[in-house]
C-alpha cells in the first residue's frame, strides 16, 4: 500500500516520563513524514511506546504531575511563613480518558 503524501511536514511526539523519585524525562518519537497523524495514531504511538520502550523504572505522568511541569505548581506561606503547594484545577478532571 502506498502512504499519500499530505503536506511537507515531520511531526514529533513529546512524551512526559517520571520515575517514582520524581525524576522527569521527555522522550521524542517521530511520526511518518509528509502525513498529518490522526488522532488514532497518535494514541497508538504513546501505547506502544509505554508498552515496549519505556525506560525501566519510569511511567508515564499523570495528568497532575504532566499540568505541575507544564505550569509550575502554585507557591503560598502560612501565617508562619511556611511555604505550601496548592494545585491548580485541571481542565477535564484528573483522568486522561477522554
Amino acid at each position: 500500500m502506498t502512504v499519500k503524501l499530505q503536506a511537507p511536514i515531520e511531526v514529533e511526539v513529546k512524551i512526559s516520563v517520571v520515575n517514582d523519585e520524581g525524576m522527569q524525562g521527555v522522550a521524542t518519537l517521530s511520526l511518518t513524514r509528509g502525513r498529518y497523524p490522526t488522532e488514532v495514531e497518535l494514541r497508538e504511538c504513546v501505547a506502544k511506546f509505554e508498552r515496549e520502550d519505556l525506560p525501566e523504572g519510569f511511567r508515564l505522568m499523570n495528568k497532575r504531575e504532566w499540568f505541575n511541569s507544564v505550569f509550575g505548581q502554585c507557591r503560598e506561606e502560612d501565617e508562619d511563613g511556611e511555604p505550601h503547594y496548592i494545585n491548580f484545577s485541571i481542565p477535564g478532571g484528573e483522568s486522561w480518558e477522554p
